[in-house]
């Protein structure tokens, strides 16, 4: 992902596509959705092969298909959600992708919406009406869990509508982060000529670095979403710090803004790491990723994405957060949650009435 126009970027590529399996390039690349952005870094580069070039091309083009048809369907829905006085946004997906340079760059798989959970049920029946169908068939299950999102898919799109950030309320417990006041601050930017609500500068670093953390903090497109998000959008540091005091959140949105800056040279100042990390944390950090690097060429459990999905808010909620993890993955274990595949409307609109009427943030 570096400059293809510069001569001493290109020169250090080189002497990295010597060294490397390159073969196995386009298939670390496409696991870490950055194949647009490394097929542009290396064009022009001696000693990439050309059957690797061309995979690499292919990935971006896909990509470039894949924004078009998510791009369509987001249109649709905005026109939609707007006729009926829906309150959302945009998150990831598109909104992240317009970041990069170039068109493909960045490949995603779906389309998240944050909707305000007053207008979750609108939400969802607009979303039904346009032709796209649940995937969750288990409403008792989702009201247990008053989840925070529900996936979607039709007209070769995949929506996950959420009315949190957070799946299970007994993960939000943890925190305290308000996703009505973060639709309240939202901005409109443009997606492929799509005008689209999404977060502000801000909120949009704190919700990539939260999900990072949340999801492992193992894929470098994460670190380079937040480096590309800093240095285009500019945000607020200082406000950035006092959100995520107040969202409880600072320690794992401390930690991934960390690694971006290590690793890809994210424009973060030092001091906004030291307020929002507590310097145990950072050295637990430093300490696992000297054991496994937090960036991996594939899927396997490591005890450093172990480590930083058990970050909470403080480094003693972070320590006994671990075996509470892992207790709850047991109980599930031995006492899975009962089938019941059903579909039953009565249980959805429940569920769709617990979302509502939840004060839960």
């Amino acid at each position: 992902v570096a400059d293809a126009g510069n001569s001493r970027d290109m020169t250090v590529l080189a002497r990295l596509v010597g060294a490397a399996p390159i073969e196995a390039l386009p298939a670390v690349a496409a696991l870490h959705r950055l194949g647009g952005a490394v097929s542009g870094s290396l064009d022009g580069v001696e000693g990439v092969p050309d059957h690797v070039a061309a995979q690499l091309d292919a990935l971006r083009q896909r990509a470039s298909l894949h924004n078009l048809l998510i791009t369509g369907t987001l249109d649709e829905i905005k026109r939609r959600f707007d006729e009926g006085s829906v309150r959302w946004v945009v998150m990831k997906g598109p909104v992240v992708a317009r970041l990069y340079p170039q068109m493909g760059d960045r490949s995603y798989a779906d389309l998240d919406l944050l909707v305000d959970r007053r207008d979750y049920p609108t939400a969802m029946q607009i979303l039904e009406s346009i032709g796209l169908q649940h995937v969750i068939r288990n409403w008792a299950l989702a009201e247990e869990m008053l989840a925070g999102q529900v996936e979607m898919v039709g007209r070769g799109v995949r929506v996950d509508l959420h009315w949190h950030l957070h799946y299970a309320h007994e993960d939000r417990t943890f925190y305290k982060i308000d996703p009505e006041a973060m639709i309240e601050r939202r901005r409109t930017v443009t997606v492929s000529g799509v005008q689209a609500p999404t977060l502000d500068p801000t909120d949009t670093v704190i919700k990539l670095a939260f999900h990072a953390a949340r999801s492992d903090g193992h894929r470098l497109m994460w670190f380079k979403d937040i480096e590309r998000a800093v240095s285009v959008d500019r945000p607020d540091f200082d406000e950035l710090i006092e959100r995520c005091c107040a969202y409880r959140c600072a320690p794992p949105v401390g930690l991934m803004l960390e690694r971006a800056r290590t690793m890809l040279d994210a424009p973060i100042p030092s001091e906004v790491i030291r307020e929002l990390t507590p310097p145990s944390l950072s050295v637990a950090n430093r300490l696992v990723a000297a054991v496994v690097d937090p960036v991996q060429f594939d899927e396997r459990p490591t005890i450093t994405r172990a480590f930083t999905r058990s970050v909470r808010s403080s480094a003693m909620a972070s320590i006994t957060a671990v075996p509470a993890r892992a207790l709850r993955t047991l109980r599930r274990r031995v006492s899975p949650p009962a089938e019941n595949e059903t579909d039953d409307p009565n249980e959805k609109a429940s569920y769709l009435d617990a979302v509502v009427s939840t004060t839960q943030n």
